[in-house]
């Protein structure tokens, strides 16, 4: 199991590292040079995570959960919300349809559903 990331404050990122830690999931950074390729290449091309998160401002923060099932998931974010930081918005699982995307076309794609 790993949690991509992208783009968390410092606060949510020891909140994520607790979760994480907790289930057993590995934490990897994605860089502002691979926020246009694909989930599938980074889940093919992934590295441990490093301080000094790169961001983008026009992308807030970003969640990508692969290789998760529900009980996972639900046990992450029981673990993330006792740390009570605050929520993560975007966030999504690698399915067979997004595997394709990029981080960011995802997050346009999250973005325009929570509008809706």
């Amino acid at each position: 199991m790993r949690v991509f990331i992208y783009n968390l404050t410092f606060n949510k990122m020891a909140a994520l590292t607790r979760a994480c830690r907790a289930i057993g999931a590995d934490i990897v950074n994605i860089s502002s040079d691979d926020i246009h390729k694909s989930i599938e290449h980074l889940i093919d091309n992934s590295k441990s995570a490093k301080a000094g998160m790169d961001c983008d401002e026009n992308i807030s923060e970003l969640l990508i959960f692969d290789g998760f099932n529900s009980e996972n998931l639900d046990d992450f974010l029981d673990v993330y919300k006792g740390t009570q930081a605050p929520s993560i918005v975007f966030k999504a699982m690698v399915t067979p349809v997004n595997l394709k995307w990029s981080p960011a076309y995802l997050y346009s794609h999250l973005k325009s559903e929570i509008r809706n």
